[in-house]
């Protein structure tokens, strides 16, 4: 059973004392280090026993679960063995939606999955045969069918490495026995201090989420911190059963993420509530299917919250995003 573990409480004054020629490479390197050697670790173990034929990863939205799943099958693909990558995400197919009393739509349940597919495809990936996976267009966000040339085979004695929201629910991998299998936890565990807290781990994927919303998924941040209380409320149905099935806690959090994050994350926020106020932000993406017809669940609320984000983010330092190494977890959310 997993616990969470290694967490990193980090003060902006630390922050600040990492700066300069000298300190903050050697800062970066040691914060991603740390995290490579966890990969190292859990890779390890895979190769030493020939009988893993897969690692089910799981984790709360914006913990990296893909960087780390892509990371992890490097590794192992290094070590002789082959493995292949099978991302959930690309099996969303929603067809009916639940609301919550402000008319959020629950696009985190894994309802809104193609579980049948997905067990299929399993199934069929360590019977040895070969699986077209379909593709989920974030964009436009529809489901589209897999080109023949992606399709994918794990072989006889490979590893398939499936990551998503649901990775570990008993409906993705409990058809695999316990002994061929792996399961990996993986979120952000850490705390920013500045005289108080600045920032928890829940506002760490927040940040992260609101990064990466604005630049690959076409939603601003007020959009992202409206749909918050939706995901928070749908991590508390399956966190504690997620993590304590698990075989490993991976933490993702860098120490040093503050610095590229938060500068990012107040510019999208400042943005958002520049076209707020003058009455010309686009309503939330993530409404669109919501009954309710409503551009925004809470707005007022919403506004409320990146008021008190941008007063904790304003006192981070900032350093330029090409610092982030090529294949850091960070790019997962800051990448072009």
């Amino acid at each position: 059973m997993a616990e969470l573990r290694d967490k990193i409480d980090i003060t902006v004054e630390e922050l600040e004392e990492s700066l300069g020629a000298v300190r903050l490479p050697r800062f970066i390197r040691d914060s991603e280090d740390s995290f490579v050697a966890r990969i190292d670790a859990i890779c390890d173990e895979i190769i030493s026993d020939p009988n893993k034929r897969a690692v089910f990863v799981s984790g709360p939205t914006s913990s990296g679960k893909t960087t780390f799943t892509l990371r992890l099958s490097k590794k192992i693909n290094e070590r002789g063995r082959k493995a292949i990558h099978l991302s959930l995400d690309d099996y969303y197919n929603i067809k009916e939606l639940k609301c919550d009393k402000d008319g959020r739509p629950d696009f985190e349940t894994i309802d809104a999955l193609d579980v049948d597919r997905i067990q299929r495809d399993i199934k069929d990936l360590l019977d040895g045969k070969t699986v077209v996976p379909p593709f989920f267009d974030f964009n436009i966000r529809q489901q589209m069918e897999g080109d023949p040339e992606n399709a994918v085979y794990v072989g006889d004695d490979g590893v398939l490495v499936v990551e998503g929201l649901h990775g570990l629910s008993p409906r993705i991998s409990g058809e695999c026995p316990a002994d061929k299998c792996s399961k990996v936890f993986i979120m952000p565990y850490g705390n920013v201090y500045c005289d108080s807290k600045l920032m928890d781990s829940n506002e760490i994927r927040l940040l992260r989420r609101i990064v990466r919303d604005y630049r690959h998924r076409s939603a601003h941040a007020l959009s992202t911190i409206d749909y918050w209380p939706m995901i928070q409320k749908s991590e508390e149905k399956y966190y504690e059963e997620y993590l304590t099935s698990a075989d490993y806690h991976v933490n993702s959090f860098l120490a040093y993420e503050s610095l590229i994050i938060a500068p990012m994350a107040m510019g999208d926020i400042k943005e958002a509530m520049e076209k707020a106020l003058k009455g010309s932000i686009e309503p939330s993406v993530f409404m669109e299917k919501s009954p309710s017809g409503k551009s925004f669940a809470d707005l007022s609320s919403a506004l409320v919250k990146a008021n008190k984000l941008l007063g904790h983010l304003g006192k981070i330092p900032v350093i330029s995003p090409e610092q982030v190494p090529a294949e850091s977890i960070l790019n997962e959310f800051i990448g072009a």
